[in-house]
């Protein structure tokens, strides 16, 4: 299966990796792989629709009907046999201005060959991207951009100001590799952003929290959207959780103020993290964790091996670093 991803412009390489780990979580093979800055294309097997449904630094994925010049897509779109279905086709460029209308247009009368026009509530969906090539392709999933949007922190029971936004929050628990219904835990918790994303993925989200107000917030929040994990109360570096329980870690531990750390240094609570997370992990398993600084990292590195790092700058003091460590 031939398809391309129209990926969000939030990072120059966060959104590709994400897309390339939940691939890799729901056991696609991939045969070849191309990107550009937003555009990312493949050939795959397997549970590939299922895997772009996890994506939350996404647009549209589509599969790839014809790649070339204007006049290859219009023959494919000739090509097409829609059997009375009603179709809906929409242009966007990554790269130079283009007249999205007088393409399609042109693309609207190759597929009303076969077809009926429906702007609001079509049977069939065409994309076309247009960069050094045009790429035109039929939706196979869209990413519910405002759904993310409506269970940002502020809009929920518990909140703080520092609590990573959901299409994040996705991202990490994607970075994680967990397989469909596999176990991922999240063992700095706080609000519960990255269980609440994981609980709509359909995987089981194990979240702990050292702070009680945490963990009696994050259960309210999961409650008021209908979502569902197990809570408890626990330091990240001496849980009760059992070797072969969990299959990946996704988390975002506090970055050092001294309410949220109960004035341990930080660097000692991210060693003694780490090193629980080697013990929980299975072999060959992930950590997505997103840390402050170099020193942060290197704590890792001290248990786990590092193989994806992603800065992202939030403001003039701060950077999340997005790492995945696999044991």
């Amino acid at each position: 299966m031939r398809v391309w991803v129209e990926l969000s412009g939030e990072h120059g390489t966060l959104p590709r990796a994400e897309a390339l780990a939940a691939l890799e979580a729901e056991r696609v093979a991939v045969r070849s792989v191309s990107w550009s800055r937003q555009l990312l294309r493949l050939d795959a097997e397997g549970a590939v629709t299922r895997a772009l449904q996890r994506l939350g630094l996404a647009h549209v994925a589509c599969e790839e009907m014809a790649t070339g010049d204007l006049e290859a897509v219009r023959e494919a779109a000739r090509a097409s046999e829609l059997a009375g279905r009603t179709f809906r086709t929409r242009v966007r460029s990554l790269g130079p201005e283009v007249d999205a209308k007088a393409i399609e247009g042109p693309l609207g009368a190759d597929f009303g060959r076969t077809g009926r026009v429906d702007l609001v509530h079509p049977d069939v969906d065409f994309r076309v991207i247009v960069d050094d090539a045009f790429h035109l392709g039929r939706v196979l999933v869209t990413t519910e951009r405002s759904s993310m949007e409506s269970r940002k922190v502020d809009r929920r029971p518990f909140s703080l100001p520092i609590s990573l936004h959901p299409k994040y929050c996705r991202a990490v628990v994607n970075l994680a590799r967990v397989p469909s219904r596999g176990t991922v835990l999240d063992p700095f918790c706080g609000t519960g952003g990255i269980l609440i994303e994981a609980a709509g993925l359909g995987l089981r989200a194990v979240g702990a929290d050292v702070r009680r107000t945490m963990v009696v917030g994050a259960r309210a929040s999961l409650r008021s959207l209908g979502a569902t994990a197990d809570l408890l109360l626990a330091d990240a570096g001496r849980g009760p959780w059992r070797p072969g329980a969990i299959h990946g870690i996704a988390t975002d531990p506090p970055y050092g103020r001294a309410a949220s750390t109960r004035g341990e240094p930080p660097l000692r609570l991210y060693d003694r993290a780490f090193a629980a997370f080697h013990d929980v992990l299975p072999p060959g398993g992930f950590a997505a964790v997103v840390l402050p600084n170099d020193a942060a990292v290197e704590a890792g590195q001290s248990h786990l091996e590092l193989i994806e790092r992603h800065a992202l700058r939030v403001h003039r003091s701060l950077t999340r670093h997005f790492c995945v460590f696999v044991r």
